[in-house]
This record gives C-alpha cells, sequence and structure tokens, in this order.
C-alpha cells in the first residue's frame, strides 16, 4: 500500500492543503474608529505658520500611555476653524486621516494642534498619517511607552 502512487498522490494532496492552511494570513479583527477634535495654537513666538509641505507630526507618550499627538505646520487654518482626526485602528495598524475647516480669514491663523490618544496599549504600532488637504503624508512605528517622543515629517 506505501508503494503505490495513489498513496502518494493523497499524501501530496494532504500536504498541499496543510501548506496552504498554515500560510493563510492572520485575520485582523474589526476596525475600531476614533474621531478626535484637535485644539488649535495661535502663531506665536515659538510657534509660526508654515506654508504648505512644510508640516510635521510628533508624537509623546506620558503617563499612563496617553499618547499626545503634534500636528505642526498649519497654513490657512483660523482658530475658529478645526482640526479632526479619524483614527482607525486594526490590530497594532493605524491609519489616521486629517480633516480641516478652514474658519473665516478675519481669525488669527493656527500654526499647530495637539490631540490626546488614550486607547493605545504599550505596543509598537504601525502608523500612516495622511492629511489630503496638504496632501502630505507620513509613516512611522511608534513604541507606546512612558518618555518616548517620535517626530517625523510630512512628505508631499
Amino acid at each position: 500500500m506505501f508503494q503505490t502512487p495513489e498513496f502518494y498522490v493523497i499524501v501530496s494532496v494532504v500536504a498541499a492543503a496543510v501548506i496552504a492552511a498554515v500560510s493563510l494570513p492572520e485575520r485582523k479583527g474589526e476596525v475600531k474608529l476614533h474621531l478626535l477634535a484637535g485644539e488649535l495654537h495661535e502663531a506665536g513666538s515659538t510657534l509660526r505658520a508654515d506654508t504648505p509641505g512644510s508640516g510635521s507630526v510628533t508624537f509623546t507618550v506620558g503617563a499612563g500611555n496617553v499618547v499626545t499627538l503634534r500636528r505642526d505646520g498649519l497654513s490657512g487654518v483660523a482658530l475658529d476653524g478645526a482640526l479632526s482626526l479619524a483614527v482607525k485602528v486594526s490590530g497594532f495598524d493605524i491609519t489616521i486621516e486629517e480633516r480641516v475647516t478652514a474658519g473665516s480669514s478675519c481669525s488669527p491663523m493656527a500654526a499647530s494642534a495637539t490631540f490626546e490618544l488614550n486607547f493605545l496599549a504599550p505596543e509598537w504600532y504601525h502608523i500612516r498619517y495622511e492629511s489630503e488637504t496638504f496632501s502630505e503624508h507620513a509613516s512611522l512605528t511608534l513604541h507606546v511607552r512612558e518618555g518616548i517622543t517620535l517626530t517625523k515629517r510630512l512628505i508631499h
């Protein structure tokens, strides 16, 4: 029985099925969406309104693994406008989409905005930040551990 071609065909099919089952991609589960409103900061002596294309994002991990995200380099956003984020978390992959409401031209201009991300575990995350309004984006890896600060330039 072990020398027959049928036996080897059956063993080959079973082996191929096992390899196919093992190489299936891991299921990440559902995507969780967090909508965050930013606190706008006026351009002052230490802050300045930058031109589009010179923005950056800074992630600072504080006590309790609370991550503060600072978006610098805003242009054309007034203090009576708004900057908000749609944060999509899928496993350890995060996509952050920036949403801008410019506000009135009579109001002082904002140079930066801050956000608080209080829903992350102490893990390594792959983050993609996208600003469709300014045509800028950045990709980075963040280790959520108290005391870590990471700054990344946004590129076109």
